[in-house]
Formats: C-alpha cells, structure tokens, sequence
C-alpha cells in the first residue's frame, strides 16, 4: 500500500466522490491517507461472526480475520 498519493489521483477520486475540498482541506487530506487506505484494506477482509458482537470479549484473532502467525 502506497504511503501517499499523486495528486492526480486524489482529484479523480475528489471528483468522482462529487467533493470540492479547499487547498488546506486537500493536504490535510493527503497527510492522513496511508492510514486511510490500511483502514480500508481491513475493512475489505472476510471476518468471523464474532467481530461484530459488542457484547463478546473472548474472541479469537481468527474471529476478526486475522492470521493466528
């Protein structure tokens, strides 16, 4: 995963997501996207049932789809 992104890029996906950002908005964007796109890769994984349950506190790393290595 890239730690940072080209300029061009971060405008198509501006524009694409029908967002107008201000200058400072912008950078301050592109300073947090490396922990926005690690976020997103997580998001995206297979989890067990058990990572949604607010209530279970003995859950394993495989119920929240992470490797037991």
């Amino acid at each position: 995963m890239p730690a940072d992104i080209a300029d061009e890029a971060l405008d198509f996906l501006l524009a694409r997501a029908g967002l107008i950002l201000s200058d400072a908005e912008r950078t301050e964007l592109k300073t947090v996207y490396a922990g926005i796109a690690q976020m997103a890769e997580r998001v995206r994984q297979p989890r067990g049932r058990m990572a949604e349950l607010a209530h279970v506190y003995n859950f394993t790393a495989a119920d929240v789809g992470e490797d037991l290595a």
